[in-house]
């Protein structure tokens, strides 16, 4: 008799609109077909996630969680800490689901719990915030704090719109920084209105555009910044250029690299992973190549009888 495998399941109940709850039977019937010996433990409050990775996944074969990004954030943040890392997996159930869309992992609960199945270990770029970790993004400025100040209910009944609709109020009082950026030795000096350091393209359930070489284990993060801008025909620049509508604009500036120190006359709110990351004048952040396995589908799964 084979022996089975032993997987740890930690998922946030109320995600989304608390769908995976909904069809967790379905998702652990799944898994048990396929040989893994499953145990649950539904999030309590917030870093629960971080918690109980932290203490109970070096004792299991599989780490798979399912929630949002700051779910992922909080399970990849313990892995981090972790000598010998058990094999990640990920369920996406939350409004907007960033990272898992820039890793190709399906937005369907039963396909996502396939691609953890049948899929394969690719090790993954992990970020590092002063003393923090994070998955996809470390950003301050413009509508950075939209993830963390939108209410929960809010985003449960109105799913992605909720988030446009928070971020459009923010466009009236826009606010620049005067910061000093050093890319992997390069200085980039100026008024700023918005930074990102990403390892995904999609943000905020929007996908940029800002090249062909983009992969989450390359070593380098990508390093997106919005200068102070003027007038309205500036910004009507950006947004295409961001979007690669074909448009360039000189108020933006796009570098990759694998450090990024940054320091700002007044301190910054930074949104890590969708949560409040902090008020900073100073950071550094720091490309970790490789750090993380997590099951990925090699081609997009058919939906199985299993």
């Amino acid at each position: 008799m084979t022996s089975r495998k032993s997987m740890l399941l930690i998922f946030n109940p109320i995600a989304g609109r608390g769908e995976f709850s909904q069809m967790l039977f379905a998702v652990v019937d799944k898994f048990t077909k396929n040989g893994f010996e499953v145990t649950l433990h539904p999030t309590q409050n917030k870093r629960d996630a971080y918690d109980v990775a932290l203490a109970r996944a070096p004792y299991f074969d599989y780490l798979v969680c399912s929630g949002g990004d700051g779910t992922f954030n909080e399970v990849a943040d313990a892995l981090m800490l972790l000598p010998d890392k058990p094999v990640l997996g990920y369920i996406p159930s939350g409004t907007t689901n960033d990272f898992a869309s820039s890793l190709g992992l399906p937005g369907d609960i039963l396909l996502a719990a396939d691609a953890i199945c049948h899929g394969q270990p690719q090790s993954i770029d992990i970020g590092q915030f002063q003393q923090e970790y994070f998955s996809y993004v470390a950003a301050f400025g413009l509508f950075t704090d939209v993830s963390y100040g939108t209410p929960q209910n809010m985003k449960n009944m109105l799913g992605h719109a909720a988030y446009v609709l928070e971020g459009v109020k923010r466009l009236a009082n826009v606010k620049h920084h005067r910061c000093h950026i050093v890319c992997d030795g390069e200085a980039l000096n100026g008024d700023f209105i918005f930074g990102m350091v990403s390892n995904s393209m999609s943000i905020g359930g929007f996908t940029l555009s800002l090249g062909d070489n983009i992969a989450p284990d390359d070593g380098v993060f990508e390093v997106i910044l919005l200068r102070r801008m003027t007038n309205v025909a500036q910004l009507a620049q950006v947004i295409p250029a961001l979007l690669g509508a074909g448009s360039s604009s000189d108020r933006l500036v796009v570098r990759t690299a694998s450090k990024i120190s940054l320091s700002c006359d007044k301190p910054l709110n930074w949104t890590l992973d969708g949560e409040f990351g902090g008020s900073h004048k100073a950071v550094e952040i720091l490309v970790h190549r490789q750090v993380i396995r997590i099951l990925t589908p090699a081609v997009q799964p058919e939906p199985s009888e299993d």
